[in-house]
């Protein structure tokens, strides 16, 4: 039994949860999510850029695995592989993470069965918000596979959602020493999460630098602008923030519109220009729909 003990802890690739690290995780994913109460940010159309990479990773693991076959590989463990999958598809992350546990317990080397396994327990933990887990699952993908670019990126996207800025820094900085022209998936998706990250730790200036680096380098986006716009905010300047916002209206992507056209507004107030934040509220009522946080602001520029 101890000889055992001793061959699972030899196993690097295995990843071992205590209760008082996943409530840590918890309580840093809770102050990363933390938004002041006059900004809005979404974060729903990033996770779904990250998933989309994710995906994009699994598909070639897949095919890979079909080209060079594994024949130690059991129709059970395949169908295990299948019913993790078919648990995050229905969204229970902590089952699909136990099912690729035991999984990669099965196996006795490294395979390109393994690979696509630790792929897969890589998202559903990162799905589950275990991003400290999903961080140790991509380090490990760097050693057991190849130091692709892909994996650095998506280890530098858990550890900045984990609140670990500097983490996420070093990883991003892996990554595009093996992507110098930072032509692979998921690069703009960690610069993104870094920016945040540092937002959360209270550096807006290092968080500015990042977003003017992704526009520079032609990853212009109504998100990234957003977030851009929220880091001037946070600086107090209200006048550059406006010119980020204007910035992002101008592209055709809808997707922050809703959060750039709120921060706008919210601009305006703090400049002391009443009447264009109450203007500009209202507006944004009419178009996105009746919301508390506007309805709270409109109630408060009506008495100036």
């Amino acid at each position: 039994m101890k000889n055992q003990k001793n061959h699972r802890k030899r196993k690097m690739y295995k990843y071992y949860r205590k209760s008082e690290k996943r409530e840590k995780l918890k309580e840093d994913i809770l102050n990363l999510n933390h938004t002041p109460a006059a900004v809005v940010c979404e974060d729903r159309h990033f996770h779904a850029k990250v998933r989309n990479h994710i995906a994009s990773a699994l598909l070639i693991a897949g095919m890979l695995f079909l080209l060079t076959g594994c024949g130690h590989v059991t129709e059970e463990m395949k169908a295990g592989k299948e019913n993790g999958i078919a648990l995050m598809e229905n969204g229970d992350y902590e089952g699909a993470v136990a099912e690729f546990d035991s999984l990669i317990d099965q196996t006795k080397h490294v395979s390109s069965f393994e690979i696509d396994v630790l792929k897969y327990r890589g998202e559903a933990e990162f799905m589950l918000g275990d991003y400290g887990a999903a961080a140790y699952t991509y380090d490990t993908l760097v050693k057991v596979d190849k130091p692709r670019a892909e994996y650095y990126y998506l280890g530098a996207v858990s550890l900045a959602n984990s609140g670990d800025a500097e983490g996420a820094e070093n990883r991003l900085e892996s990554g595009t020493r093996a992507d110098e022209k930072h032509a692979a998936a998921g690069y703009a998706e960690a610069m993104e999460a870094l920016g945040a990250a540092y937002m959360t730790a209270g550096d807006e200036t290092k968080a500015d630098e990042i977003y003017q680096t992704l526009v520079e380098e032609g990853f212009s986006s109504t998100e990234v602008y957003n977030r851009w716009m929220m880091a001037a905010m946070k600086k107090g300047d209200y006048e550059e923030a406006l010119q980020h916002g204007e910035a992002g209206f101008a592209l055709s992507d809808d997707r922050a519109k809703k959060e750039i056209a709120f921060n706008q507004a919210v601009c305006y107030e703090y400049l002391g220009q009443y009447e264009k934040a109450l203007e500009l509220f209202r507006s944004y009522e009419e178009q996105y729909g009746q919301d508390e946080k506007a309805d709270h602001e409109i109630a408060f520029l009506v008495t100036r």
